[in-house]
């Protein structure tokens, strides 16, 4: 839940107990506070269900009254003016069936908001419908020459370099452009034995074919030391020998490297000249395990690059490779692009983005969805001011191009049927309504649901049956915005800024560990303070920083102070993020990061677990 949910919520239970409290003034059956402590569950926040206590108090997060859950079958009723949560169904879910009929399974609650009051908090509708749906996949690489297009000229013959036609990297050459002279008697000596065995072909008439074969071995060596083949032609027409061998481009293109100088020897196999043609480059970016499957060989995708801001450029994916990088799960995809002009230079970083129509489906705009851990909500509209909570499956986020504003949209999987109506604007209000009269909390958990603690939510409790203490706070409040950053939450992270300081603070006036040495320097509860006072982010990378910072004091003041809950917390490490320290707690062993977010929500290695106080 992020602090709008709770500010109206509690507004909202705050009305219904001056509402329930007017109401006590009235003659009533009186119940006594013996009963109904006897038939109390536990005690928990209204705003915050996670939290279970085994004696009223204060909430650890919010600071509000807890209020009592009763027991399953326990049917005392509360006293008049008092807030009781009741853990049992209502009755016409928790009826009897008939023998030999199965239970059936507990349904939605509806819950009533007047038109009149969703006017006034600014309640909008929106329908459920079918759009066209396109989805953009981006990833950034690193430009690189087509190795295809790369030529080393390599020494062939021995000799010495007397000319060179280009001095240095970076000099542009056209195919058949001269590159430099090789001074090289051996070149003269081959030469002048084609010479020989041309000027005796026609006195050969017995051995012509033998002649032919010698004379095509001296120009196929000829060949192989790099004499074109219209030198050779030229010197069959001259009968002149030379022992210069000129070595000419053999493309348009670039000169990448030059190692060698005038006057040096050269043998053969010794590099001379490297060069590279700019007309195609290869771009080489990662794409994560699930965005694989979108992309195709031959599919088109759009390039930008911060040199050229204003121009986009054309490529194709030619090669995606078929292993996946076991730590940052990506996999790496080719990129062809055009680059006629030699506009494109290698090294260049350059922005990809890939789209793809599928089709039409189902979809909701997504300020529709509330996000509530590991599920979704949304709110249905039923007529004469009756709203139906329900969870739903999306699939990928995508933007509807066709619309004026361009909205973004979730595909609906499951939950919603086109036509029906629901909830776009004020839905924390209508959260927070929901919650007070209890609607969600009577709907039945899907098979396989996370709990509160498996999606890494606050829920934290001392071991001793004390009062929670300001260190369970804090921890509760770093729990609230780890899960809000795991789940790519900027603004519910942020709006526990002010919370999380405010109960660091308590934390330091109370000091409830004597061993933590506030007078030090370096001490642990020192450096929490400071990390809690700049913990002001102004975006979701900012805030993954400075969350990473006050991780490491808050663990350093946990292993000082040592081991104070009911439950173990595990130290859980991430190797890709480098921005901060990478070090954060949870409350399960299965990994849920808050630094790489949904990108890679399962990245990260547990370090330690802090046990429980025995």
């Amino acid at each position: 839940m992020n602090a709008k949910r709770f500010f109206y919520v509690a507004l909202l239970v705050f009305g219904t107990v001056l509402i329930l409290g007017s109401a006590g003034c009235s003659k009533a059956p009186q119940t006594s506070t013996s009963t109904v402590a006897k038939n109390v569950d536990y005690w928990t926040c209204t705003m915050h269900p996670s939290v279970h206590s085994k004696t009223p108090g204060k909430c650890p997060i919010c600071s509000m009254d807890l209020v009592p859950v009763l027991k399953k079958g326990g049917g005392s009723p509360a006293a008049p003016g008092e807030q009781v949560a009741s853990s049992a169904k209502p009755d016409s879910m928790s009826a009897s069936p008939a023998d030999g009929e199965p239970a059936a399974p507990p349904k939605p609650t509806e819950f009533t908001v007047p038109v009149e009051r969703q006017q006034q908090i600014g309640v909008t509708y929106t329908e459920v419908r079918r759009r066209p749906m396109r989805y953009y996949i981006r990833s950034v690489g690193m430009l690189e020459p087509d190795q295809t297009k790369m030529f080393e000229y390599v020494a062939r013959v021995d000799g010495y370099i007397e000319q060179l036609k280009v001095a240095s990297p970076g000099e542009s050459v056209a195919a058949g452009q001269p590159l430099m002279t090789i001074y090289s008697p051996d070149l003269r000596a081959t030469e002048q034995e084609l010479i020989n065995l041309l000027s005796q072909q026609p006195n050969n008439t017995g051995g012509r074919s033998s002649s032919e074969q010698l004379i095509s071995a001296a120009k196929r060596r000829l060949l192989l030391w790099n004499v074109s083949e219209q030198e050779i032609t030229a010197l069959e027409q001259t009968r002149h020998a030379s022992d210069r061998l000129v070595l000419r481009s053999p493309f348009d293109g670039i000169v990448e490297q030059v190692p060698i100088r005038v006057g040096m020897s050269v043998k053969s196999g010794d590099k001379l000249l490297g060069m590279i043609d700019l007309g195609q480059l290869w771009l080489w970016a990662d794409f994560y395990e699930n965005e694989i499957a979108l992309l195709k060989h031959g599919q088109k995708v759009q390039v930008t690059l911060s040199a050229f801001p204003t121009k986009k450029f054309d490529g194709q994916i030619s090669v995606i490779t078929p292993s996946i990088d076991p730590v940052k799960r990506t996999a790496k995809v080719r990129i062809d692009i055009p680059n006629p002009n030699d506009e494109l230079r290698p090294g260049m970083y350059a922005n990809v983005v890939t789209q793809f129509d599928a089709g039409e489906g189902l979809t909701v705009p997504v300020d529709t969805v509330l996000p509530t851990g590991m599920r979704n909500l949304v709110f249905v509209d039923k007529g004469s001011g009756k709203l139906e909570p329900r969870f739903i499956t999306v699939g990928r986020q995508f933007v509807d191009l066709n619309s004026e504003q361009q909205g973004i949209y979730y595909q609906v999987l499951s939950g919603l049927n086109e036509g029906e109506r629901i909830v776009s604007s004020a839905n924390f209000l209508i959260d927070a309504e929901s919650q007070v009269q209890g609607a969600i909390k009577n709907w039945q958990e899907p098979e396989g649901a996370a709990t509160p603690a498996e999606t890494g939510q606050p829920g934290l409790t001392e071991a001793d049956e004390s009062p929670p203490n300001a260190l369970t706070a804090v921890l509760n409040t770093y729990l609230e915005i780890r899960a809000h950053l795991a789940h790519d939450d900027f603004m519910g992270a942020k709006e526990h800024a002010a919370e999380l300081k405010t109960n660091v603070k308590k934390l330091a006036a109370s000091d409830p560990d004597p061993t933590t040495d506030k007078t030090g320097s370096g001490s642990p509860l020192l450096k929490l303070e400071e990390s809690a006072d700049h913990f002001d982010p102004p975006d979701i990378d900012q805030a993954r920083i400075e969350f990473g910072q006050f991780s490491q004091a808050l663990i350093a003041l946990l292993e000082q102070s040592g081991p104070r809950f009911d439950q173990s917390l595990y130290m859980v490490q991430c190797p890709m993020w480098k921005k901060s320290p990478a070090t954060w707690i949870q409350t399960t062993p299965d990994v849920s990061n808050p630094f790489m977010g949904q990108a890679m929500p399962s990245c990260g290695q547990i370090q330690e677990e802090l046990k429980p106080k025995d």
